[in-house]
């Protein structure tokens, strides 16, 4: 698996977690839920972000290096 392709299914996975995340919010809204989402589903989702711009960012070097070697 290319770092691309690990980064697009990164990204799906992440989307799908915060989709399910919001349907369950319309059931649990309360202090419990807003304290669970700050301390762990906004940090992983900006730990995610940046490990899908880290993976992309490592595909483009990869790309690079593979053109200057060629």
């Amino acid at each position: 698996m290319s770092l691309g392709v690990g980064a697009s299914t990164l990204n799906d996975a992440r989307k799908a977690l915060n989709a399910r995340w919001d349907e369950l919010c319309r059931s649990w809204d309360d202090a419990a839920a807003r304290k669970f989402e700050q301390e762990f589903i906004r940090p992983m989702d900006q730990d995610l972000k940046q490990a899908i711009d880290a993976m992309i960012q490592a595909q483009q070097s990869v790309q690079r290096a593979r053109q200057e070697c060629t």
